[in-house]
């Protein structure tokens, strides 16, 4: 789980983050929409630790993070990438998320080598290798093919029933469309909290109206 209370953030008196607040709990996923630059890679930055707030606090189990820019070793392989980060982490066999991905297919490809879509499925995977209990992706989607993307969605919903949970941003309504998630909108700072269903027929319109 992740809890964050008034978290405020600013560069050069330019508010960032005005007061935010947001849970996460256990078993559940949620997902920040905004426009590309609003803040929300500051947003995951402090709820994953890697930033500090000017004022709030995050309440938070142990997380895996997956930023926006990749961090592998472009000259290693694949699966060393994945054996780094798996024993960083101290993690567990991860083999059904490599498979779920097809990251199985270039596991001795050279980094360098592969294209923005291999590069996101082996990043994200070098995130799960790890212990966690929060899984805090940035703007995961990004590059992925529709199968990829279905893939991903597989791998969160085996994240959640093992009870754990997952939080996501993105800038684009189709990627959260039809997904069982609290959806946070962040625009001019403040964060607002709506429940997605597919009952909702103006979903698309109500999350466009916030951002």
């Amino acid at each position: 789980m992740i809890t964050a209370k008034g978290i405020s953030k600013n560069y050069g008196g330019k508010i960032v983050l005005d007061a935010v607040d947001l849970s996460v709990s256990n078993g559940e996923s949620a997902v920040i929409v905004g426009r590309n630059g609003i803040g929300k890679s500051t947003l995951l930055s402090i709820l994953a630790g890697f930033l500090h707030p000017n004022a709030g606090a995050v309440k938070k189990s142990p997380v895996a993070f997956c930023p926006q820019e990749d961090n592998l070793f472009d000259e290693l392989t694949v699966g060393d990438n994945i054996k780094f980060w798996q024993a960083a982490g101290d993690g567990e066999d991860i083999g059904w998320v490599i498979e779920a991905l097809g990251v199985n297919e270039y596991m001795k490809k050279r980094v360098r080598h592969l294209s923005g879509g291999m590069k996101k499925c082996t990043a994200i995977c070098c995130a799960i290798s790890g212990q966690f209990e929060t899984l805090i992706l940035d703007e995961p989607f990004a590059g992925l093919d529709i199968f990829h993307k279905n893939a991903l969605l597989l791998v969160f919903e085996k994240i959640k029933n093992d009870g754990k949970s997952v939080l996501y941003s993105s800038h684009n309504m189709d990627e959260i469309m039809g997904l069982d998630s609290t959806v946070y909108t962040l625009s001019n700072g403040k964060l607002s909290r709506f429940i997605c269903n597919d009952s909702d027929v103006n979903l698309r319109e109500a999350l466009l109206s916030r951002v």
